[in-house]
């Protein structure tokens, strides 16, 4: 299974992996060091993209992030990526989020007017009445400018 020790070795087979990334250089530069007295090196003491195990909750759920190392203190996040149960997924960016929920609210916007025009009619003598599921007669709206918006969509 995975854990917080090979989970990145797992994440480097995936398709969102980084063969130029900080974490990748360490594993080429201490793959074949076999001395004992050796320190591996500090990540956080390179710059560029690396990449991070965030959150975890082995073996079943991990949350990657690549990130730009700007200073041993300081690195911006890229991109996030989780694991679910071996799968390797990438999360949507704030930018995709509000996108589709923008998306989603206008289409539903666009359907409620679309509905409201049904039940509207206008005519230049009485302006604009709602249809009357009892008879023909219709009810004059009162203010014909506050509707006139339904016309638009």
């Amino acid at each position: 299974g995975l854990t917080l020790e090979n989970v990145l070795d797992y994440f480097a087979e995936s398709p969102f992996w980084d063969s130029q990334s900080n974490n990748e250089v360490l594993k080429m530069q201490t793959k074949f060091n076999f001395l004992p007295d050796h320190k591996p090196l500090d990540i956080t003491k390179m710059t560029g993209v690396e990449f991070y195990v965030v959150q975890a909750d082995p073996p079943f759920f991990f949350i990657v992030q690549k990130r730009k190392r700007i200073s041993e203190y300081e690195a911006r996040p890229l991109a996030s990526y989780y694991i679910i149960r071996g799968i390797v997924y990438q999360a949507p960016d704030l930018y995709t989020i509000i996108g589709s929920r923008i998306y989603t609210s206008l289409y539903h916007l666009h359907n409620v007017f679309n509905n409201i025009r049904e039940h509207v009619n206008f005519h230049p003598a009485t302006g604009y009445t709602w249809k009357s599921d009892k008879d023909d007669s219709h009810a004059i709206l009162g203010n014909s400018r506050s509707i006139f918006f339904f016309t638009i969509f």
